[in-house]
């Protein structure tokens, strides 16, 4: 699903929105006007998938190692839906 993170449209699953959720409100004041610590971190492509970390100031730790996981598992989803449709060909 896409949802909104940090200013752009991300690819993400529940559990992921889940956990998201949790640092915000563990790092952030403010939980209605989203993370400070995610704007301008990254950049995804037209589809939610993150193209780009790009830390510009200081941010915790647990902020930068979730995006970078996000960003990985975006990347195995891709994969894994590129070798069910390469085996679905196969197949016929």
């Amino acid at each position: 699903m896409i949802k909104g993170i940090g200013s752009r449209r991300v690819e993400i699953t529940d559990d992921e929105f889940e956990y998201y959720k949790e640092l915000v409100k563990r790092y952030d004041d403010d939980t209605r006007s989203g993370s400070v610590h995610f704007n301008n971190l990254f950049e995804t492509d037209d589809n939610g998938i993150i193209t780009m970390i790009k830390p510009e100031k200081e941010i915790p730790w647990l902020v930068l190692f979730f995006i970078q996981n996000l960003m990985i598992n975006q990347r195995i989803r891709e994969f894994g839906a590129r070798v069910d449709k390469a085996i679905k060909k196969l197949g016929q």
